[in-house]
């Protein structure tokens, strides 16, 4: 038998798709574009050894981001779809080995992102011919992008392994991949910010973490030239978890694929999730029959009870912290900045959240079939899609609107403070923390929209999320680091560009596009009519002849 043979076919038949060459170009194009877009921008800058220092940074963290959130996207679902499937019980029918089933499909999810990162690698190095960026800085950035895409990797098919359900599987992934590289490190740099700790002390506990972002931060000249052992040792316990990883996988995997009868688990997180509903089932049902006759669509793609009680524990558990972390700081602008980038953080959270939920809701119902089957009801298309929007609404309105009112609150004292020293200060303030709420809850609203028509368009609903999250959140977000002062009214602007644009590929074309995947298979089936002959004429086969 080949020694893993699943490995060497996969990297047969990705040879030969012509996606695997079109991903490599078109990661150097965006390259070579992001590249010559920041050589415009930081020409104004001054010299060269600063513009070529900006621009290095600039890069690092862009291409940082790709890496820890690409091996993640095409890694999370990879096993547990098949099992879904029903496909990863017959590999295990011959004599294959769980580390064969589980290396050849690390091959394959990851050898397009290995190659749109090699794609990228010269247009890195073009900061490198400006100046202020040493050979060994590159190097080492280099180095760390692989082992945090190889961490990023593995870390999604060790949860893929042991997932079932798709979305179970990309939030694990991704509470995975952000505990281990920014939770930590965040925690331990704010701890070391609120109490004065030194910044090498600071920077010493992030980097002895076990998180890539270890490494990314002591990759530089300066953080490198004082402690180098810490680099090579943050790579090398990055290495080693990765390794676990997919050790971990290949062990668990051929025990995994079966069906599991269901466990009623007695956990407290369960009990305190399920004990208020208890008293009110019947009110409930009642609720849910009332629903049913005022609004079908709502009662149908209304499927998150359980969701809704995640959403009010972090909230409620993000503004008790923030609140009491403000009243402990006694209002302090350094208190406050910290507050307001966690802020951001979980708004952008909720986002991702939201996009999630709209990205999963045309394809569950076309998967199942109920989506063919509303186009054979009297409702039209802006009561289905207008249905599936209020079903978001009614999900996420109550915890959004609380968090929302803490905020305020926060904002307001905040202000208060401020204004008793400068009145001018405190009036901009209020207007630029303001317009910051408004443009983070437009973005649920966009997400939301143009979630829906991605996750109509696409396949998977794994694509859909992708592209709502980078075309909706992501690169406007890497947009604004051009125009930070003015980026809340670009924001407010983006936010309505996109609930316009997916409003009106709504409305137009979603008969169109859930009728596409029958048009193909009604074509095939249709076969030509007989050919007649007029009268006094012979058959058109005997003309030819």
């Amino acid at each position: 038998m080949t020694f893993l043979p699943i490995v060497e076919r996969e990297l047969r038949v990705r040879a030969r798709l012509k996606s695997t060459y079109h991903f490599r170009l078109i990661g150097a194009v965006i390259a070579i574009v992001v590249v010559g877009f920041l050589l415009v921008v930081s020409g104004a800058v001054g010299s060269p050894v600063t513009m070529g220092t900006k621009m290095f940074d600039v890069l690092a963290s862009t291409a940082y981001v790709f890496c820890l959130f690409e091996g993640a996207r095409n890694t999370a679902d990879c096993l547990s779809e098949e099992k879904r499937a029903g496909t990863l019980g017959l590999l295990f029918l011959t004599d294959l080995r769980g580390y064969d089933v589980v290396l050849g499909k690390f091959m394959a999810a990851s050898l397009n992102s290995f190659y749109g990162l090699l794609a990228i690698f010269p247009p890195l190095a073009i900061p490198l011919m400006l100046g202020g960026v040493t050979a060994g800085e590159f190097w080492r950035l280099v180095l760390t992008l692989i082992c945090t895409l190889f961490f990023s990797l593995t870390a999604g098919m060790f949860v893929s392994a042991l997932s079932r359900h798709e979305r179970k599987a990309w939030g694990a992934t991704a509470a995975l991949v952000l505990g281990f590289t920014l939770m930590l490190p965040l925690l331990g740099i704010t701890l070391a910010w609120i109490t004065n700790t030194p910044a090498g002390g600071a920077s010493k506990t992030v980097r002895w973490l076990i998180s890539p972002m270890s490494s990314m931060t002591g990759l530089f000249a300066a953080q490198y030239s004082a402690a180098p052992h810490l680099y090579w040792l943050s790579l090398l316990l990055t290495n080693t978890l990765s390794g676990c990883f997919l050790a971990t996988a290949s062990f668990v995997l051929p025990g995994s694929w079966q069906d599991a009868p269901p466990r009623r688990r007695n956990s407290w997180l369960r009990k305190l999730r399920e004990e208020p509903s208890r008293g009110d089932e019947a009110g409930r049902q009642i609720a849910r029959r009332q629903l049913l006759d005022t609004n079908p669509i709502v009662w149908l793609a209304d499927s998150g009870e359980h969701q809704k009680f995640y959403l009010w524990l972090l909230v409620t558990l993000a503004g008790g912290a923030g609140l009491i972390g403000w009243i402990a700081g006694g209002g302090s602008q350094r208190v406050g900045l910290v507050i307001f980038v966690c802020a951001e953080a979980l708004h952008f959270a909720l986002a991702v959240w939201v996009a999630s939920q709209a990205s999963h809701m045309f394809p569950d119902a076309r998967d199942s079939g109920a989506l063919e089957l509303l186009l054979a009801t009297p409702l039209g298309t802006g009561e289905i899609v207008e249905g599936h929007f209020q079903a978001l609404r009614r999900l996420f309105f109550g915890p959004v609107a609380a968090l929302v009112a803490m905020e305020a609150i926060l904002i307001l004292s905040q202000v208060a403070l401020l204004a008793g020293v400068s009145p001018s200060g405190g009036f901009l303030l209020l207007a630029g923390l303001g317009l910051c709420l408004v443009t983070a809850v437009m973005d649920l609203y966009a997400v939301a929209y143009f979630g829906l028509w991605m996750g109509l368009r696409s396949r998977k609903s794994s694509q859909a999320l992708t592209k709502t999250v980078a075309y909706a959140l992501l690169i406007p977000m890497l947009a604004s680091l051009c125009c930070v002062f003015v980026w809340p009214i670009l924001g407010v602007v983006k936010n309505l560009i996109f609930i316009n644009y997916g409003q009106e590929r709504l409305r137009r074309r979603f008969r169109e596009v859930v009728a596409e995947r029958f048009s193909s298979v009604a074509e095939e089936m249709l076969i030509p009519p007989p050919a007649v002959a007029a009268p006094g004429q012979l058959p058109p086969v005997m003309n030819k002849t």
